[in-house]
């Protein structure tokens, strides 16, 4: 059998290597939680770099997107526009070509109206001429 000193010598041996296996312990598990902490840090910050990049993928994607759409609705209202403006031009053109010929008219009325009245004129002044002489020939006549 052990006696005291044994006992003693033997617990002072295992508290020892307690002692020993729980500073081992301890560094293990410092060592495991920086590591662990170091690889949950990597793991941040891979997953904000891909994070980051996935936004920026989706909104370059989105402004693409955008700007296409833009553009179509740009062209179509630019063709609208033109349209709208090529049918005003034909409805004017129309009218100007109307009042064109209403013109033309108007100017034929003019030139007959003159014509007249220098008809009229001419012959108001040829039976003024004719009156004179009628007149004269009254007065040598009588």
């Amino acid at each position: 059998m052990l006696d005291a000193k044994d006992l003693s010598a033997i617990a002072e041996i295992v508290g020892k290597a307690v002692q020993e296996s729980e500073a081992r312990m301890i560094g293990l598990i410092q060592e495991s939680e920086e590591r662990t902490t170091g690889l949950i840090q990597e793991s941040i910050q891979a997953s904000e770099d891909r994070m980051t990049k996935l936004i920026q993928t989706s909104i370059q994607a989105s402004e693409d997107r955008l700007t296409r759409r833009m553009k179509k609705m740009l062209f179509k209202s630019e063709s609208m526009l033109l349209d709208e403006m090529e049918r005003y031009d034909k409805k004017n053109e129309k009218r100007f070509e109307k009042i064109e010929r209403e013109l033309d008219g108007l100017k034929d009325i003019y030139r007959v109206t003159k014509n007249e009245q220098e008809t009229i004129t001419l012959l108001l002044h040829s039976m003024k001429s004719f009156e004179k002489r009628l007149t004269a020939l009254e007065v040598r006549t009588a």
